[in-house]
């Protein structure tokens, strides 16, 4: 993972505040932490995970903790949201260094469902796409 430096960076030449991105960091990278986190967990969390494991889709199902805390960031608005995107997919470059920031964005979108957030992050990470990945993979 980038370090949080990086993340901040990022997150604030995108425009998003402070406080948004310091809570997503903590929230990405040590969840079970975060006792707001663990509280949606317990009162939402099992009708998500039943629902999803309902579906008897692997795929689907291997995406639950990360759908957690998206359904949890949406919860708390549209920054939050945004700024997970980010955090995600800042992650992804760093840990997939054979992949190209275009590459790592479409997958990003195969995985979770469309929404103006991911769009916003998809067009800011392609117009300074360089950039980016020289901060995360460095």
């Amino acid at each position: 993972m980038p370090k949080w430096d990086v993340h901040d960076k990022w997150a604030e030449r995108m425009g998003l505040s402070k406080e948004v991105a310091t809570f997503v960091n903590h929230l990405s990278d040590f969840p079970d932490q975060s006792q707001e986190f663990r509280d949606f967990c317990e009162h939402e969390g099992a009708d998500i995970i039943s629902q999803l494991v309902s579906t008897r889709d692997f795929s689907m199902i291997m995406k639950i903790p990360k759908y957690l805390q998206l359904v949890f960031m949406r919860q708390k608005g549209s920054e939050y949201v945004t700024a997970w995107y980010l955090h995600y997919v800042l992650d992804y470059i760093r840990m997939a260094p054979a992949l190209t920031a275009e590459e790592i964005l479409k997958r990003t979108e195969d995985r979770f469902e469309p929404c103006q957030e991911l769009e916003l992050v998809k067009q800011f990470v392609t117009e300074n796409a360089a950039e980016i990945v020289h901060d995360c993979r460095e």
